[in-house]
């Protein structure tokens, strides 16, 4: 058969049906029959370099993700649900494609989404006689479900290069490699091992949990080279901080126009393959196990209030400024464009810590004025800082201000360290004094914070909920505390494979320690009646070189040149 001006010139009628017979075999192929369901279609659609798909169970998610990846590798636009290519946006090169599973059972999964028979149902259509997908939503489908049978595979047999693949074990169809005849290759990591080596990569699937959330940022750093692209399909792990906190960069782009993150949540009970009346019975079974189950069973949510420490805390609610109507507090002020005034009385507790120390400055309001308030106006935190570093950081952001008490982490400070053999509160204590830092009740020491975890974390969760006026006790700034914020949405629960435990994971605490130092130490406002020279501007700088306790025999000179041998330690030069 040769082409000329007019068409087609037939000069053996057996290789032609041959030929037509090959192209309709490859117009049935899996991944040219393949349509996306409406809510599926933005996830397609978008350029952005990191996607989720997330959604309840057999919404449809990993399915999707499986098309866009087959789509990828073999450089075949997806069809979309009016017949027409959607854009492709892939280079057209041989590509290196990362999948990544929870363990290799998952990998076998993968493979067969993939490689395999039967990720969707297809029918042949009554005019045309050639396969397409299935459409149970429409009453002549619906009926004909008896004549559907198994998709074919995303990517065929044919092109799979048959001596370019590698196996964990082939029975299984544990993968390590699948090689196609284009070029491209397909690698499998399972998520519990080492974060993966080699060259850079084009794409990188993850498919549901993950067994090391903290890989996902080397995952991110191989596709630097191609400006590559991680897509996620998952039900939502709360327990996997990777996951929720993508899903969170994803939610506060939205509305951007180019997005660097997007999401796409599907429904269990949108899936229109799924008869009704299953998914009545699914749906009455969930919901009588739970709120919390139906939710993210059937609409995909996270149910991070079964894992958090302090579920009920919000930015909308506890920070200020807030999304609710200002009470008098946030009035009082927004007025004073959110500087707490002096004469409040001041606290300030501190987490050593090893690798990251934290400090939370509170300030507590007359309570005649504006009821029971604790209001965290500052916070430190940067990660391997001294004690010398921290306190220095402190004194810059509260000249000025006077505390009440100083508290610390009771068992953290009575270590001693490794080389000098001295209490890590006498080397915070030591530090404060240098810096002039101190405190009415605790001078430049600190009050012991509370060790019972369980104890102060109630005190905490009964101070964030409703008052008696119906606002919470805890109050934050909200510009001064982003990391404390951070740390209410990452602080958990211990979460077993049956359970969620009451005890706490040791990690993203050190400002909620804080926190719960505070509140457990039990802050009240009090009185000191200012006088003129207590708000003098002399008097805080003053304080500012000698501190808050000079020692009784210190004297300041103020002349010019040396002070007189042997007496005095401070010189002003005039």
């Amino acid at each position: 058969m040769t082409r000329t001006n007019g068409g087609y010139e037939i000069h053996d009628a057996g290789e032609f049906r041959r030929a037509l017979a090959e192209l309709h075999r490859r117009q049935e192929e899996g991944l040219r029959l393949y349509r996306p369901m409406r809510s599926q279609l933005p996830f397609h659609l978008s350029a952005a370099t990191e996607r989720i798909i997330r959604g309840g169970v057999r919404s449809g998610k990993t399915g999707c993700a499986a098309a866009e990846v087959a789509s990828a590798a073999l450089g075949v636009p997806i069809i979309g649900p009016d017949g027409k290519e959607l854009p492709f946006q892939y280079p057209r090169e041989p590509l290196v494609i990362w999948v990544v599973g929870y363990d290799e059972k998952h990998i076998a999964r993968i493979y067969r989404k993939l490689f395999c028979k039967g990720l969707y149902r297809v029918i042949k259509d009554r005019e045309t006689g050639l396969l397409r997908e299935w459409r149970p939503w429409e009453a002549d489908d619906a009926a004909r479900q008896a004549e559907t049978k198994p998709s074919p595979p995303l990517i065929p047999e044919r092109l799979v290069s048959a001596d370019g693949c590698a196996w964990e074990n082939k029975k299984e169809q544990v993968f390590s490699v699948i090689r196609l005849k284009n070029g491209a290759e397909i690698h499998a990591f399972a998520s519990g091992g080492e974060a993966g080596q080699g060259d850079a990569v084009h794409l990188i699937w993850i498919d549901e949990d993950i067994k090391i959330p903290g890989h996902v940022d080397e995952w991110l750093s191989r596709l630097s080279d191609f400006d590559g692209r991680l897509i996620w399909s998952a039900w939502p792990h709360s327990a996997n901080d990777a996951l929720v906190r993508m899903s969170k960069r994803a939610h506060d782009q939205r509305g951007q126009e180019n997005p660097d993150v997007w999401e796409v949540v599907l429904r269990f009970s949108d899936n229109p393959y799924i008869p009704a009346a299953a998914k009545r019975k699914r749906l009455a079974a969930w919901r009588e196990a739970g709120a919390a189950v139906a939710r993210s069973r059937d609409l995909g949510e996270f149910t991070t209030d079964t894992v958090l420490v302090f579920p009920s805390f919000s930015v909308d609610t506890h920070c200020l400024p807030s999304q609710r109507e200002p009470d008098r507090l946030e009035s009082f002020l927004e007025q004073a464009n959110y500087e707490i005034p002096t004469e409040w009385t001041h606290y300030l507790a501190l987490d050593p810590g090893h690798t990251q120390p934290a400090v939370a400055m509170a300030a507590v309001p007359p309570s005649s004025e504006f009821g029971r308030r604790l209001v965290i106006f500052d916070e430190v935190y940067r990660p391997r800082i001294n004690a010398m570093e921290l306190a220095a950081e402190v004194a810059a952001r509260v000249a000025g201000r006077r505390f009440e008490a100083f508290v610390i982490d009771h068992r953290a400070g009575r270590q001693t360290t490794i080389g000098a053999g001295k209490r890590i509160d006498r080397i915070y204590s030591d530090a404060f004094r240098k810096y002039g830092l101190a405190s009415r009740l605790t001078g430049h020491g600190f009050a012991q914070g509370s060790d019972q975890i369980a104890a102060r974390n109630l005190l905490v969760q009964e101070a964030l909920g409703p008052g008696d006026d119906g606002t919470p006790t805890i109050r934050l700034i909200a510009h001064r505390t982003t990391a404390m914020q951070r740390e209410f949405g990452l602080y958990k629960k211990r979460v077993t494979k049956d359970d969620v435990r009451e005890d706490v994971v040791d990690r993203n605490n050190h400002l909620m320690d804080t926190l719960a130092y505070l509140v457990a130490y039990g802050p009240v406002y009090v009185y000191h009646e200012l006088t003129e020279y207590d708000q003098s501007p002399v008097l805080a700088a003053w304080r500012k070189i000698v501190g808050e306790t000079p020692q009784a025999s210190m004297t300041v000179f103020l002349q010019a040149g040396a002070p007189p041998e042997g007496a005095g330690t401070i010189l002003l030069n005039t």
